[in-house]
């Protein structure tokens, strides 16, 4: 399971609350699913912050060199970062060790949606290389 503690260790400027003791059940950069206590990653082919707020998301990444939308609630969490997909990847990567470290029994899914790989979704427990690459 992702915890906030978690990100907020790799990504410790913010805004918004803080929300200790908080999980993730799902990553993803697709609105085209549910986000219930998703954390959005606006990178990819269509970025929308709002429908992923609307979808359930309750904190994101974000470009610190991008302005932070008016419609974003105040108590929203962003983690403020460099380069987005990067900050995906190092996410991913540290989730995956960790999960080797200690196994889960609810675990968060890593949802990555582009024109080249649609709707992959990274399954830790499954992924034999842990090279971050696998789906159901």
């Amino acid at each position: 399971m992702l915890f906030y503690d978690d990100v907020k260790k790799l990504f410790p400027e913010t805004s918004g609350i803080h929300l200790p003791g908080f999980t993730f059940l799902v990553v993803s950069n697709s609105t085209s699913m549910g986000m219930e206590k998703g954390l959005y990653v606006p990178f990819g082919d269509e970025i929308n912050l709002f429908e992923s707020i609307d979808l359930g998301a309750i904190a994101s990444l974000w470009p610190k060199n991008e302005e932070v939308p008016s419609f974003v609630p105040n108590h929203f969490p962003l983690f403020m970062v460099e380069d987005v997909y990067k900050a995906y990847i190092d996410l991913l990567e540290d989730y995956t060790q960790n999960y080797n470290q200690e196994k889960w029994e609810i675990m968060t899914k890593f949802i990555f949606n582009s024109e080249s790989e649609q709707n992959q979704v990274t399954d830790v427990s499954s992924s034999e290389s842990g090279n971050g690459k696998g789906g159901e």
